[in-house]
């Protein structure tokens, strides 16, 4: 009597549907680099603008020079700037949280959608 061995089995994968699978994990890449593309392109454009800004209110600063003004009036100027340049930050910041939270948002939406198709492709 000779022993019959059994073969391993292996289950069967969709070859197409992990193509597409895949597919669609390299659109989520490209659609959080275009994220995070605009979010740097919008940083550079608006920094370019507070500088032209800052620029500007450093000429009037320097050519409105009046040696009869009182100190107090600088430091409010001074002030001013400051706080201004804290409101830059800010909008900064908040534009790359924004950013940020979108492209977390693809990737979980992605990863949660790989998860089903995965136990579909095994089934």
């Amino acid at each position: 009597m000779t022993a019959k061995t059994a073969s391993p089995s292996f289950p069967k994968i969709d070859v197409e549907a992990l193509m597409a699978l895949h597919k669609a994990n390299l659109e989520t890449v490209v659609a959080a680099q275009k994220i995070v593309f605009d979010f740097w392109q919008t940083v550079a454009k608006r920094q370019v603008e507070m500088m032209k800004e800052t620029l500007g209110k450093a000429e009037g600063f320097v050519k409105g020079f009046d040696a009869k003004k009182q100190p107090k009036e600088y430091v409010e100027e001074a002030k001013a700037v400051l706080e201004k340049a804290m409101a830059d930050a800010k909008e900064t910041l908040d534009l790359g949280m924004k950013a940020q939270a979108e492209v977390v948002d693809l990737f979980v939406k992605r990863a949660t959608a790989n998860l089903d198709e995965a136990k579909s492709l095994a089934a």
